[in-house]
């Protein structure tokens, strides 16, 4: 009797549930990895990305169950339970290779993303504010110490070169930044809101994170109290004695800007020694595109950063730079298609009349492609985005133009419901006609401000 194909493939079913496991992991990587296409094509490649996966589900489903029926017509219950098995075991493996790959890739929790599917909260849960901001003015930088030394401090290439040939240049990079601009010069830092934190990933078990900031240091000048001088390629410093871990460091650039950093946290010396490495390695990469391209233009475009993204229903993203408590900044994506005013009120949600602590009134950015989202930086990058409507003393708190914000002066620790709110008004409404885009309720705490403020 002649095998027939078909029959051929029902009972070597495994080379197929293979094929389809295989095509599917392929067509996870522009889902994890969006950026590998070009921006104007995302959308079509992850929707026929998803039809793929699916299709390769069901076809490699139906097959199990068509191969199942055929040996059980047989009378051969044991290669019908077989295959069973065998197409179970394939797709956990591919289930687990693609869990890998969603690590590798680093992907939000998908409860991160609640506000993008239901852009307006009904409900009385309180989310973290730990969302990843994307703009210019986010304090917060994740980095990964995993394939970095401990012995020796990482190299800074891009940073002395441009310390070197363009001096000017880097210097009025970093008194423009919206990240850069705003931090502290006292020697403590680290102490005070405002200043750049590098985060390892709370899943490395890494307890800690790297506090930086830039400073100009005069030929001569002492060194801020606690730090260390350093130069990228040479040994990690030594603690004092009785000390643990590695001491704060003053890396000195070859001119006059030197980079201060302090890692706060577990005093295990490798891991520290590592996350510092990590931490200089990205700042000096951030770096590169004012080196390659030393102008005017590149300098405005790092400042004011990526304006939009592609999707169609509004975000809003909240962050609590870590280790300064009662400091927020908050994203606002959204494209309300006409020219207008947007508005954020931070509600109390324990107050009966839902009392406004703080309000913020800027101009939409807009287009009319209903795909795209603009980035509205809360409270701004820059002073024409974004006017303060105080309703309060708590927004004299911080300096005019700093890109953080207070909700509520008083101890710090002490933490409370607020509600985001986000209303769009058309121009010539006079507000009379506001649409409310987003509502999302976060547990935040009141900022404590220390004497010198």
């Amino acid at each position: 009797m002649i095998r027939t194909p078909i029959r051929v493939v029902l009972e070597a079913s495994w080379v197929p549930h293979t094929l389809c496991c295989l095509l599917a992991l392929l067509s996870c990587v522009p889902l994890l990895w969006p950026d590998l296409v070009e921006p104007e094509l995302q959308i079509a490649v992850k929707s026929y990305a998803g039809a793929l996966i699916l299709a390769s589900l069901v076809g490699s489903a139906i097959l199990v169950v068509a191969s199942c029926v055929h040996f059980f017509l047989k009378l051969n219950n044991l290669k019908a339970l077989w295959q069973v098995c065998t197409w179970g075991i394939q797709w956990g493996i591919a289930a687990l290779i693609f869990a890998q790959m969603a690590i590798e890739a680093d992907v939000s929790s998908p409860f991160e993303q609640e506000a993008s599917h239901h852009p307006i909260q009904n409900t009385d849960t309180l989310h973290i504010p730990s969302e990843k901001l994307t703009g210019p003015t986010s304090l917060t930088i994740a980095i990964d110490p995993t394939n970095y030394g401990a012995e020796v401090i990482e190299e800074t290439p891009n940073l002395i070169q441009l310390e070197q040939e363009h001096e000017e240049l880097l210097s009025t990079y970093l008194s423009q930044s919206p990240r850069w601009a705003h931090a502290t010069q006292t020697d403590t830092f680290y102490t005070k809101p405002g200043h750049v934190v590098l985060l390892p990933p709370a899943t490395g078990g890494i307890p800690g994170a790297v506090h930086a900031i830039f400073r100009t240091v005069a030929e001569g000048e002492a060194l801020p109290a606690g730090f260390v001088q350093a130069a990228p390629g040479t040994p990690f410093p030594q603690a004092e004695e009785g000390q643990e871990g590695v001491p704060d460091i003053a890396l000195q650039l070859s001119g006059k800007h030197q980079l201060l950093l302090a890692w706060r946290g577990t005093k295990h010396r490798e891991t520290a020694c590592k996350a510092l490495n990590a931490a200089i390695a990205a700042i000096d990469t951030r770096m590169q595109g004012l080196l390659d391209s030393p102008t005017p233009e590149t300098l405005q475009r790092l400042c004011e950063g990526k304006r939009s993204i592609l999707g169609n229903n509004p975000e809003l993203r909240v962050c609590e730079p870590v280790g300064q408590y009662g400091v927020y900044q908050a994203e606002v994506y959204a494209n309300p298609g006409r020219e207008g005013t947007m508005l954020l009120a931070i509600r109390d949600m324990q107050s009966e009349d839902k009392t406004i602590l703080r309000l913020f009134s800027f101009p939409a950015q807009y287009s009319d492609n209903p795909n795209e989202l603009f980035r509205h930086d809360i409270p701004g990058a820059s002073a024409r985005w974004t006017r303060d409507a105080a309703v309060s003393d708590v927004d004299t708190i911080f300096p005019h133009g700093a890109p953080y914000f207070a909700i509520k002066a008083g101890e710090s620790h002490q933490y409370f419901g607020v509600t985001f709110e986000v209303q769009f008004s058309p121009k010539g409404t006079s507000g009379k006609e506001a649409d409310v885009l987003l509502r999302r309720n976060y547990k935040v705490q009141a900022y404590e401000a220390t004497p010198e403020q």
